[in-house]
């Protein structure tokens, strides 16, 4: 395993067979066992058709795609119109976002692009974040840059999924983590917790845990643990302002702790494998036996296999072949009287990849949650109390409400909704402004939310 991460002997293999690291026949005869070749060449080829139909898109309208959107977006807008990097997001999170929870890097540099581009400048950076990552997987480990042990990187799930759901973040981060790694079985320390640091400011939620999977991995085959430690300590506290946006953000504030406990592991589970996966694969490959280079290959597959129905991967391949959503509903009211340029919204749609939620806040709205589903409230309300306090904690102006949501959330929320509407509640008082088939929308008095429960009069 020391080998495997570049110690010792191992060292000079990290830097590539012609710097001193003689294979064995062994390895040479698994590099080209016959079907290796062909089988890397047509995953080339595959993952060549799918970039090609994920760049025909300006928006890929993936689960997590447009938070990379819009986050670019109000980037750029104040960088090409104010010359600035902004701090806050003031029309996510109900006023209370940051302009970064995460992704400095490849947010700042796409919206540096974003006149050229416009929004498929996103798009490109997605993919050049995913293919990053695959370029750094074959520096950090040579080993694995022929044959059976190439495919295998190639089928790496968490990679292709970084892709189809639009991960970003996540992949820029990952790709300067395995950046790190190659720095580090070269012995350049210092660059190597450079590539963490900031890597882990990337995506502190995810990558700085990952990092860790792979330091306690390591640790049990490494004969120098304390300088490893050391060097992942100087890596966080490079990333700590990040984190500390992390926890403060909206995105931890708004969502349970039961939700945020699920939530990491769930995120953090699939996409542990980019960085394991290889590791595992130097492993095998050292043990010199031919017919352990085809079962790498099964493993990913198996695993992008297994994966695919929990994470809802097939919805994500749709996408690829998907020309956009139908917005016409939202973009009609939001070109009518009744939008208020600056009023807080909580948009309720399906379906749509939340293009919608983009459509409001570049159209001058504010939205009552950030971008992430576990701020957005997709939830069951015990009563029309428990909606009343979502509605004031939030300061919401107007309720759209569409019928997709209904369809696609399978919440009670339409049902509190409407009550509320027929019987104002103790706090809030609602007011149709539409009501047409598929599409309601509705003003929100909130004259109620500074009155104390019990009925006590409202403090002076």
């Amino acid at each position: 395993m020391s080998e495997a991460f570049g110690e010792g002997e191992g060292l000079g293999e990290a830097q590539g067979p012609r710097s001193g690291y003689a294979e064995s026949a062994s390895s040479r005869l698994t590099d080209r066992l016959i079907g290796g070749r062909v089988v890397l060449a047509l995953l080339i080829v595959a993952w060549v058709v799918v970039l090609a139909f994920y760049l025909r898109h300006a928006i890929v309208l993936s689960s997590d795609s447009i938070n990379n959107h819009v986050h670019v977006w109000h980037i750029a807008d104040d960088l090409w119109h104010h010359g600035r990097l902004p701090w806050r997001f003031p029309q996510l999170g109900h006023g209370e976002a940051y302009a970064y929870p995460y992704g400095f890097v490849n947010w700042t540099t796409a919206a540096l692009a974003w006149p050229l581009f416009g929004d498929w400048a996103v798009t490109l950076w997605t993919v050049l974040g995913t293919v990053g990552c695959i370029v750094a997987t074959f520096v950090a480990f040579p080993e694995l840059r022929r044959g059976w042990w190439a495919a295998a990187v190639l089928a790496n799930p968490a990679i292709l999924q970084a892709l189809l759901f639009g991960q970003q973040s996540f992949a820029w981060g990952a790709m300067l983590m395995l950046f790190g790694i190659a720095a580090w079985r070269r012995g350049a320390r210092g660059w190597a917790t450079i590539l963490l640091g900031v890597g882990f400011a990337t995506h502190p939620y995810i990558v700085a845990p990952l990092a860790l999977v792979v330091l306690l991995l390591y640790l049990p085959f490494t004969r120098d643990r304390a300088a490893a430690i050391r060097w992942y300590v100087i890596a966080c506290i490079i990333a700590l302002p990040a984190v500390v946006i992390v926890f403060i953000s909206p995105s931890a504030s708004d969502s349970r702790p039961s939700t945020q406990i699920v939530n990491f592991l769930s995120t953090l589970g699939p996409r542990v494998f980019i960085a394991v996966l290889p590791i595992f694969y130097v492993l095998l490959r050292r043990l010199a036996w031919n017919w352990l280079a085809p079962v790498a290959l099964v493993i990913p597959l198996a695993l992008f296999l297994v994966l695919s129905f929990p994470l809802n991967v097939w919805a994500q391949w749709r996408v690829l072949a998907w020309d956009g959503a139908d917005t016409a509903s939202l973009d009609a009211y939001l070109r009518s009287p009744s939008f208020v340029s600056g009023a807080t919204y909580r948009v309720l749609r399906g379906g749509d990849g939340k293009l919608g939620l983009y459509h409001v806040v570049r159209s001058g709205g504010r939205l009552d949650a950030e971008l992430f589903p576990e701020t957005m409230a997709i939830r069951d309300f015990h009563d029309v109390a428990d909606y009343e306090k979502l509605l004031c904690d939030r300061h919401v102006d107007q309720i759209l409400h569409f019928e997709s949501y209904d369809a696609s959330r399978h919440t009670n929320e339409r049902s509190v909704l409407q009550g509320l509407a027929t019987h104002p509640g103790e706090r809030i008082r609602l007011q149709v402004l539409v009501n047409r088939s598929g599409f309601e929308a509705y003003a929100v008095d909130r004259r109620g939310c500074n009155t104390v429960h019990a009925g006590a009069s409202t403090p002076s």
